[in-house]
């Protein structure tokens, strides 16, 4: 019976070539394309209780359709660019395939009602907002109808 040979790898330069191409991978191509990332401002409109509501778009790829995304946050300062990085960073509490066109708003006394046209891939139907020692809730109310045709 033949002999089998053993295979010696070397698993310290394997490390390094796999921490290599990760941090390559991280800082190229990551950077080009982040997928939490929005890429417009496409509202801003201040509530009652000093908070503002905020909605981006997300231009999807072709196979993906465009999506909202809708944060509740304390006034923003800067620019949209400058603002469309501090809600990348933040948690949305809408995210939906609508076009803004198809979304109406409406303040209600303990937050926000929302009527929308298309799908709802997200939803939080509290929100609230730290401004210093006090907390203020919304309540937002959604209400939503789907545009695909009925089977």
């Amino acid at each position: 019976m033949p002999k089998l040979k053993a295979i010696n790898f070397p698993y310290k330069t394997g490390f390094w070539v796999l921490v290599a191409f990760l941090t390559l991978k991280s800082v190229f191509i990551d950077s080009w394309d982040t997928p939490g990332g929005a890429h417009e401002v496409v509202m801003k409109r201040a509530l009652a209780g000093g908070g503002w509501l905020y909605a981006t778009r997300y231009a999807a790829a072709a196979t993906d359709p465009d999506t909202l995304r809708f944060y509740i946050s304390k006034p923003l300062q800067g620019d949209d660019t400058e603002i469309l990085q501090q809600l990348n960073k933040a948690s949305s509490f809408l995210i939906t395939d609508s076009a803004l066109k198809d979304i109406v708003i409406h303040d209600t006394h303990n937050g926000i009602r929302i009527e929308l046209l298309g799908a709802v891939y997200r939803y939080f139907s509290k929100q609230y907002l730290n401004q210093g020692e006090a907390l203020t809730s919304y309540r937002i109310t959604l209400t939503q109808r789907d545009n695909r045709p009925s089977a």
